[in-house]
């Protein structure tokens, strides 16, 4: 005779209640054989404490006196209703009874196994937002035999670790100073950057100790302590940090990590972004050690030096102060990362052997004699009655302001580049600049860029035009021209301190640096009224000159790129002029970004994935970061041959925005653009072998549903774009405290966009 349903359910219940029973009794058995035989004096008496709310606990608790110390915690959140910020709530609950047994007379030993947090069943879908370190997380739903005997367990694993094990004990003081290579660094850091600087850190088990210390000696500072997915997206947050807010880092990370940092060491060395990279390091006598660098096979510290990098090894805590001192000088002297490899012992050290160390001065630039390049670029600018373009680089706030009132007062065309997006910008404090013409570079290059450059299709002659390149190496990124044109047809001014980053076809080398530049130009400005009308009636001109032409107007579905880019263009400069819209570009590398930075105006400044190395992903994954530190709202550009290459970001995203103070002000809007093919090598074989479809271009582009969701109290909502929406893409670019994600289908095609000289001379262009 078969069960009913409701009475195989009451006997699955009967036995999973004795299964329950015989566990207890058998954890039960197992505690007391242990506690039997532990000294009576370590073992602590227990007492239970219970209070009604978390409010009355912690009154009654800052009320205890005497040697009681609470050092084991159970919050039962099961009846807390669940909805918006009740995560914040919890979380506030538990950091005051915490505080509170602190507070006590008798300091708390707390353990990882210190705090229980009881949740709802109803909780399984967000239960991760209350994850965090040394906490147990529990979902209602098992029996209570079963809860008996896990609350036994953890209890005695409190006991053991805090009291019962000598070990684990000494583990547990309650206060623990700093490590001695923390404190350093710190100190040097705050000499040199005061608060103008971040600690980066993926954890591992030789350094969770030294980013513990780094961390508690930030406490009450500006300086910020962040992780990332990986290793890479230390070094590309570290990278976004100097080029958009001048910021200099400290990274640390485990041993056996340095191959990790991909060519973004490169792109760092480059920007010269200065600061200290801690590697953890087995000592050299270990025997092929886990994860170590240094062995008969191997020596990781010469590859660091191979890629032109400074480094350190501090092998023994005695050797601290004569290392950690010499990689302070090193980046005194060279503004580029440098490698600090330490053992585990050095890094937990909190010895002060070796006397203090002493900080290095700042190297001073020496000041070479400019006079004549000087004189020769003044007669250019004040006397001769040629047109002129300057591509600046990455500019400070004062530099740029200087450039925009030379410009003006000389009739100077600007432009800015594919590596350096919004260096200046079609929009300074919400106004035009009218001697911006759009962007010069190998792929991107504007119609009025094209035009002032250009009679047709052939250069304008050199005694017509000088274009000046301002911090910039004049690398094959600058332009779409090869090194032999630039050579022989253009008249070329190059501004940049480094000697040896002036190109061989510069025809006047300024050796300086910009702003040193920039004010004595300023101070020298006296432009014949001729020469200036003469270059102003070319920039009015080109002003009125179309950027786009008629077949980018014309409306599919999927979008052509030229049409969504085109349309996303005016939505954005509407969104500038009446409702003050100010936001950090983020483009990565692919037609995508190329058309973003070619067809978007810019408020100024943005992070590009096309500097250095241009290693595809690096935008997407400084994308966190960005949010977490920019006062502007972020606009990121991201094709899916990026996507596909690094890791999802998307989880860290909401958590990175809800930690910037100004978060609830701004918004993130993530356009992932999926076509399905890796576009720019798709287009190389359009225009060289009309080759179309082939396998090695090709993606599955796997893009995600619409919907809408929250975390860490932020907004994340996602939309399918097959056709262009300028009313959602204006609500999310104007949302406060919100994360927005367009999928975007677009078309492929080779055309216009800047994607190549070549496609200014195309039918649909003439």
């Amino acid at each position: 005779m078969l069960n009913s349903p409701s009475a195989q359910s009451a006997a699955l219940a009967a036995q999973e209640g004795a299964d329950s029973g015989a566990l207890l009794q058998s954890v039960l058995a197992s505690a007391a054989r242990y506690l039997s035989a532990q000294d009576a004096a370590a073992c602590p008496a227990l007492r239970l404490l219970h209070y009604r709310s978390a409010a009355s606990a912690v009154s009654a608790l800052a009320a205890l006196r005497g040697a009681l110390s609470v050092e084991f915690l159970a919050l039962d959140a099961t009846g807390v209703q669940q909805g918006e910020g009740t995560a914040l709530n919890v979380e506030a609950a538990l950091a005051a009874l915490i505080c509170a047994c602190r507070g006590a007379e008798q300091p708390p030993r707390l353990s990882p196994t210190s705090v229980l947090l009881y949740l709802p069943a109803a909780a399984h879908h967000d239960w991760h937002r209350y994850v965090q370190g040394n906490r147990q997380l529990r979902l209602h739903g098992t029996d209570r035999t079963a809860r008996r005997a896990d609350l036994l367990r953890l209890l005695m694993d409190h006991l053991e670790h805090a009291h019962l094990d000598r070990l684990l004990a000494r583990t547990l003081p309650a206060t623990l100073p700093p490590g001695r290579v923390a404190v350093e660094i710190n100190r040097y850091m705050r000499q040199r950057w005061a608060q103008q600087w971040d600690m980066h850190y993926y954890t591992g088990s030789m350094v969770a100790s030294l980013i513990d210390s780094l961390q508690s000696l930030q406490d009450g500072t500006t300086v910020r302590c962040l992780s990332a997915c990986n290793e890479h997206a230390l070094a590309v947050s570290a990278l976004a940090g100097w080029q958009m807010f001048g910021r200099a880092y400290v990274i640390v990370v485990t041993s056996g990590m340095i191959d990790e940092f991909r060519g973004t060491l490169a792109n760092l060395a480059r920007a010269g972004a200065p600061g200290l990279i801690v590697c953890a390091d087995s000592t050299q006598s270990t025997w092929f050690a886990f994860q170590g660098s240094l062995d008969i096979d191997n020596d990781g510290h010469a590859v660091i030096a191979a890629r032109g990098l400074p480094s350190v090894f501090i092998s023994r805590p005695e050797d601290i102060a004569a290392q950690l001192g010499a990689a302070f000088r090193l980046l005194a002297q060279h503004a580029k990362p440098v490698f600090v490899f330490a053992t585990q012992a050095v890094l937990e050290s909190r010895t002060q052997s070796g006397g203090p160390i002493a900080l290095p001065p700042l190297a001073l630039a020496a000041d070479d004699d400019q006079s004549t390049g000087l004189d020769q670029v003044m007669h250019l600018i004040n006397q001769e009655s040629v047109h002129i373009l300057w591509q600046c680089g990455p500019l400070s706030d004062q530099e740029r302001e200087l450039v925009y009132t030379i410009a003006s007062r000389a009739g100077i065309a600007l432009a800015d580049s594919l590596v350096h997006p919004g260096s200046v910008a079609a929009y300074h404090r919400g106004e035009r600049i009218g001697n911006y013409l759009g962007t010069l570079a190998m792929y991107g290059f504007n119609r009025r860029i094209h035009a002032f450059l250009h009679d047709g299709e052939a250069l304008n002659a050199p005694d017509e035009q000088c274009v000046f390149f301002l911090k910039s190496k004049l690398d094959q990124a600058a332009t779409p021209f090869s090194e032999g044109k630039i050579k022989r047809q253009l008249r070329v001014v190059q501004v940049n301190r480094e000697r040896r980053h002036i190109s061989p076809f510069t025809d006047i080398a300024l050796v300086m640096p910009v702003a040193q530049f920039l004010r004595q130009v300023k101070g020298r400005l006296n432009v014949k009224p001729e020469v200036l009308r003469h270059r102003q009636a070319k920039l009015e001109a080109l002003q009125r000159f179309p950027e786009v032409v008629a077949v980018e107007r014309i409306p599919t579905s999927p979008m052509s790129p030229n049409f969504f880019f085109h349309a996303l263009g005016q939505r954005v400069s509407s969104l500038i002029e009446r409702q003050h819209y100010r936001y950090l570009g983020v483009y990565d590398v692919g037609r995508g970004a190329i058309s973003a930075v070619r067809n978007l105006p810019r408020t100024g400044p943005g992070f590009s994935g096309w500097y250095g190395r241009a290693l595809m992903g690096d935008a997407l994954t400084a994308l966190p970061y960005l949010a977490a530190t920019s006062d502007q709202n972020v606009l990121a550009f991201i094709g899916d041959g990026a996507r596909a290459l690094v890791p999802d970001i998307e989880h860290r995203l909401p958590g990175c925005l809800a930690s910037n103070p100004l978060g609830s002000r701004l918004n993130v809007t993530l356009f992932y653009l999926n076509n399905g093919v890796l576009s720019l090598i798709q287009t190389y074989l359009d225009k060289r072998y009309a080759l179309n479809g082939k396998e090695q271009v090709t993606l599955r582009p796997a893009p995600r549903e619409g919907r809408t969701t929250t975390a860490d109290s932020v907004s994340i909502e996602r939309h399918v774009l097959t056709m262009f929406d300028a009313r959602v893409i204006d609500q999310a670019l104007m949302a406060r405290g919100r994360i927005t994600i367009f999928e975007v289908a677009l078309s492929h095609n080779s055309e216009g966009d800047g994607l190549s000289l070549l496609s200014e001379s195309a039918w649909s262009r003439q």
